[in-house]
Order: structure tokens, then C-alpha cells, then sequence
């Protein structure tokens, strides 16, 4: 189970193609490194250490992604009250992210291992959100996805996540998980018309860039959705075979119908996966 965590954490987070890319020609998020750090750890732990590790892990990412996020609304003062404006309403939808991971405890002993996880989808989210702005503003060179990701992909997402929970029968808590999903997409559409209202009061230039990190966004929250929050805390190889790994193609990833399609696919045919080209 402990290397089937390592794998996990060292698959799931790698840099996808849009990832943002300093002067350096270095392609790695605070979060990679994050990950890196974590993935030391774990050698002969108990799952309670290991809970206990990933949990601290967490929450120093957490405060990372907080300390940049300072520095970057220090340096841009004239939009302090967009900025917390838009801070409160990823701070809300994080908590309903939170919410939705308590409905899926059938995790055993590494249940909060999972929960984190989730979490930490959240956080990266909130990375992603201002990260290419902050070197921007550093002078340094930065690169996006050429695809534009629309509002109308995020709620087809959601509406298939929420079919997906209520057709699995191993769920015991269907309507309340769907419930809290839909509670989650009000939150996160909150999260997006704060950013339109950031975005208004900017000036042409940093307008540019920060459209471009909402853009990125989307297509990371696509991605999460996509995948169901599935292959999360400790799992095998199998379901991690089967979701969209971070770094494929936009090509792949919005063509990709949703992870339990092709999960019962897989178990249809145990030799069949998934093919991300």
C-alpha cells in the first residue's frame, strides 16, 4: 500500500503541457515539489504516520500557495478589494471541497489520506489561479495552453460526475454526495464571476495574463471533474491507469468521457486501459 501511495502522489500531480515555466526553463509547481518532498517520507511507516504525514504535507502547501498568493496581492495594491473579494470565494468553494470528500469515506484506515487529497486538488487550483500573473510580474517567461475551456465543458462535467455517483452501487450516501456536488459547481461558478469582476478593473496587460490562468484553471477543474476524484489517497494501478494523468493532451482530455465510462469499460475487459496520445 505504500507504493501504491508514492506511485499515486508522483502520477498524479506531475506538470501537465500548460503547466507555467519560469526564466530558468524549469517546468515545476510549488505543488510537484511539494510532492517530492512528501514521497521521502514514506518509507516503513505505519498508515496512521502516513496519514499524519500526509496531512502535514497538506497544510504546508497550503500555507505556500497562502504566502505567494500575499506576495503577489501585495504587489498589485490598486486591486486589494478584487483580489479579497475573490480570495473569500475560493476560500468558500475549498470548503465545500472539503464537503464533497467527506461523502466518499469508504477509504479505510487511509481515508484521510484520501480526504487530503481531495484538498489538495483545491489548492492547486488556487496555484494555478494566479501563478503565470506572479511571474508576469517577476519578468519571467510563462507559457499557456492554446485551447480555450468554456463554462459550458465545466457543467457538462459536473452533471456526469453527479449521474456517475448516482449510478454506483457501492455508495451509500448517493443524494447527499450529488447534493454536495451541485453545491460545490455554485461555489466554484461564484469563485469564476469574481474573476471576471478582477479581471474588468485591469489593466490591458495583466488583464491578458490573468484571463489566461482562468483558462488554466478550467482546464485543470475539467480534468478533476473528469476523473471523478478517483485514484486519490492510496489506490493501485489500475485506477490510475484509467484516469487522465495531468500532463495529456487537451486533444485527450476533451475526449475523454468521464471515469466511470471507461472504468466500466476496464472491467469489462481487465486488459484493456485507456490510451492518452
Amino acid at each position: 500500500m505504500m507504493l501504491a501511495t508514492i506511485t499515486l502522489l508522483s502520477c498524479e500531480q506531475k506538470p501537465s503541457e500548460s503547466t507555467t515555466t519560469g526564466s530558468t526553463g524549469e517546468n515545476t509547481t510549488i505543488k510537484e515539489l511539494k510532492v517530492q518532498e512528501e514521497a521521502k517520507k514514506y518509507v516503513f511507516c505505519s498508515q496512521s504516520e502516513m496519514n499524519a504525514t500526509h496531512n502535514k504535507m497538506t497544510h504546508e502547501y497550503n500555507d505556500s500557495i497562502e504566502l505567494e498568493y500575499n506576495k503577489l496581492t501585495s504587489s498589485l495594491p490598486q486591486y486589494k478589494d478584487e483580489f479579497d473579494n475573490e480570495n473569500a470565494a475560493w476560500k468558500e468553494y475549498q470548503d465545500c471541497v472539503w464537503e464533497v470528500a467527506l461523502c466518499d469515506p469508504d477509504h479505510g484506515s487511509s481515508t484521510p489520506m484520501y480526504i487530503d487529497d481531495v484538498l489538495t486538488q483545491g489548492i492547486y487550483l488556487r496555484e494555478v489561479s494566479f501563478r503565470a500573473l506572479q511571474l508576469h510580474m517577476q519578468g519571467k517567461v510563462y507559457s499557456f495552453c492554446k485551447t480555450l475551456f468554456t463554462a459550458d465543458m465545466i457543467s457538462d462535467a459536473y452533471s456526469s460526475f453527479v449521474k456517475a455517483v448516482g449510478e454506483d452501487e457501492f455508495l451509500k450516501q448517493k443524494a447527499r454526495y450529488q447534493e454536495t456536488l451541485r453545491k460545490e459547481e455554485m461555489r466554484w461558478n461564484r469563485w469564476m464571476e469574481c474573476r471576471k469582476a478582477v479581471s474588468r478593473k485591469m489593466t490591458k496587460d495583466l488583464k491578458m495574463v490573468y484571463d489566461r490562468c482562468t483558462n488554466l484553471m478550467m482546464r485543470t477543474k475539467l480534468l478533476q471533474l473528469k476523473n471523478q476524484n478517483q485514484a486519490l489517497g492510496v489506490t493501485g494501478h489500475e485506477p490510475l491507469d484509467c484516469i487522465l494523468p495531468q500532463d495529456c493532451s487537451d486533444k485527450a482530455l476533451l475526449e475523454y468521457p468521464g471515469f466511470d465510462v471507461v472504468w466500466a469499460r476496464h472491467e469489462k475487459n481487465p486488459d484493456w486501459f485507456p490510451k492518452f496520445n
